[in-house]
């Protein structure tokens, strides 16, 4: 299994942003990052991962002069929204609907805009210090950021103008990049060019001929190779020792690699169990029905047994797909997600030494690779 170890306090200078957002999704951490840069200091909120910029953390300040200096509305008619909310003890934001100057859709579509706007910003930041703080936080319903954080990654990367960063986490030229093809791929909403910069990079070895071999421009090219390298979608062919040669595997090794991760399943289970006992069932559940939002369809009909074991028949069907290399990978990548998602279960519920001793115990078992 490949874990994210990465510390949550640090500078930007050395994990650059979209790679923090990624550590936290990947951990499923809930809480409030902060971000200072000299007198500048930025907060966002996550839950299970995700940014919940929700209206309570809305800059309204910020906001409203961005509405006057966008001539979307005038500084009297938010004068008289501000004065109108606080006569009626109201928010201004709802004060807006109620006198009329902005009806509901844009003015959800506005906030969603000037929320993605500051947050976009971050993304340009470097040698900026931040410190991660694990708290349960309740949201309201009104989330203004919808997406999923690796998606919000990738759109905060198409507007990125540092592009000086942006070189400067790019391997030489002269490496080799793989494609990993992650289970989460199809959760991102790519756009045709990256969906066409992606096959050339599935096609080719080094990033230089990467480069040379793209239509899209030198820059733009690195701009999405470092997206890619952000999202873990791409990285060096070491990186994807557990899905090369593929095809090479035969169907025979099919119930061995099912077996390996039943066994490992298994000894997840009883581990946890030892220290909470029969509530463990219900926490591996959860960590189960979680991770299958993220994997394909043959997926989604598994179900924890009693035992603590996973009952793994539905895969069955994914052995029409064994003779090619996408059929291993989805496979493969698809037991690895499970076994880490019950991993940071364990760790969520006992905390971090009982992580470690976990997995170095799974690591000392048979891999079936």
């Amino acid at each position: 299994m490949h874990m994210l170890k990465k510390p949550l306090k640090g500078n930007l200078a050395d994990t650059p942003f979209p790679g923090l957002l990624f550590i936290i999704w990947r951990e499923e951490k809930s809480g409030t990052l902060q971000i200072k840069k000299k007198e500048c200091e930025k907060k966002l909120y996550f839950k299970n991962g995700n940014i919940a910029g929700e209206l309570s953390s809305l800059d309204e300040k910020g906001f409203y002069k961005a509405l006057v200096n966008k001539k979307i509305v005038s500084a009297p008619e938010i004068k008289k929204c501000q004065n109108y909310a606080r006569q009626n003890k109201i928010t201004t934001i709802k004060s807006l609907t109620e006198l009329g100057v902005l009806s509901p859709p844009p003015l959800w579509k506005l906030m969603e805009s000037f929320c993605k706007e500051n947050f976009f910003s971050l993304f340009d930041w470097e040698k900026a210090e931040y410190c991660f703080e694990s708290e349960q936080i309740l949201y309201a319903s009104q989330i203004l950021l919808k997406d999923t954080t690796p998606n919000l990654i990738l759109q905060g990367i198409r507007q990125m103008k540092n592009h000086d960063l942006i070189e400067a986490y790019l391997p030489p030229e002269s490496e080799d990049l793989a494609l990993l093809s992650p289970s989460y791929l199809s959760q991102l909403n790519f756009e045709p060019h990256e969906k066409y910069l992606l096959k050339i990079i599935e096609n080719s070895t080094s990033l230089k001929t990467i480069l040379d071999s793209s239509e899209i421009g030198k820059r733009e090219s690195q701009k999405l190779i470092f997206a890619f390298l952000s999202l873990g979608i791409i990285g060096l062919p070491q990186q994807n020792k557990k899905v090369r040669n593929l095809n090479e595997f035969s169907h025979e090794e099919f119930d061995r690699i099912l077996a390996a991760f039943d066994a490992r399943c298994s000894y997840i289970f009883k581990y946890i169990s030892k220290e909470i006992g029969p509530v463990a069932l219900n926490v591996l559940g959860k960590s189960l029905d979680e991770i299958k939002a993220y994997l394909g369809p043959p997926f989604q009909d598994l179900q924890l047994e009693p035992s603590g074991k996973i009952d793994t028949k539905p895969l069955l069907r994914m052995k029409v797909n064994l003779s090619s290399n996408e059929g291993w990978k989805n496979l493969l990548q698809g037991l690895d997600e499970i076994l880490a998602a019950e991993v940071l279960a364990v760790k969520k519920t006992l905390g971090n030494a009982h992580e470690k001793a976990l997995v170095e115990n799974l690591e000392k078992m048979e891999d079936p690779l």
